[in-house]
């Protein structure tokens, strides 16, 4: 199973060092307000380069640092569901991708985020519930269909395994080869070869 957007072109972008270390100097800089001059855009920029560099302490400190008026906007619930997940933060994860597929359904971050969370803690049934959902408003969305596959799988529910993973895989032919590695589905080539998947 992929936690990840980077299966459907939300690619983050990594912030050269150099840059990062020219304006931490502004970042410390508060106004009187006690608001940090930085643009909400910046700042997700930021956070987006420390998490590719494993950068979480920096990462968290960014992520508390947004004004109130941009916590709720699509790129902020975004990247602090990015930071949940790479801080294994199931809990917060659930609470903020489940926020940003209700504020921004049209954004499948927020589903993808808020199901992996449900399956790291167990509650597969709930994760393969969420998607269902997220599945009509994002039917071209490659990575829902194989994570799909992955919980249908740890049920028990192999045919159902099958057509996700068939599903996803005419979607982006290269979710085959994924498959094959991935844990979630060893169960699903004990009842098909990888040549029945088509």
């Amino acid at each position: 199973m992929l936690p990840s957007s980077r299966g459907f072109g939300l690619e983050p972008r990594l912030i050269p060092w150099s840059l990062c270390e020219r304006a931490m100097p502004i970042l410390r800089k508060k106004k009187k307000t006690g608001r940090s001059p930085l643009a909400a855009d910046v700042r997700v920029r930021f956070i987006e380069g420390y998490l590719g560099l494993g950068m979480l302490r920096q990462a968290a400190s960014e992520v508390r640092a947004f004004a109130a008026k941009d916590r709720k906007l699509p790129a902020v619930l975004a990247v602090k569901a990015d930071f949940h997940l790479e801080a294994k933060d199931w809990e917060q994860l659930i609470a903020t991708g489940s926020e940003l597929a209700e504020r921004h359904p049209g954004t499948p971050q927020g589903w993808i985020h808020w199901a992996y969370a449900l399956r790291e803690l167990g509650r597969i049934k709930e994760a393969l519930e969420v998607l269902q959902a997220a599945e009509p408003l994002h039917p071209k969305v490659g990575v829902i269909h194989f994570n799909l596959a992955c919980y249908h799988c740890l049920l028990g529910e192999m045919p159902e395994a099958k057509r996700r993973l068939e599903r996803a895989c005419r979607l982006k032919p290269d979710w085959k080869k994924t498959a094959l590695e991935d844990p979630d589905l060893r169960k699903l080539w004990e009842n098909f070869s990888p040549d029945q998947i088509g």
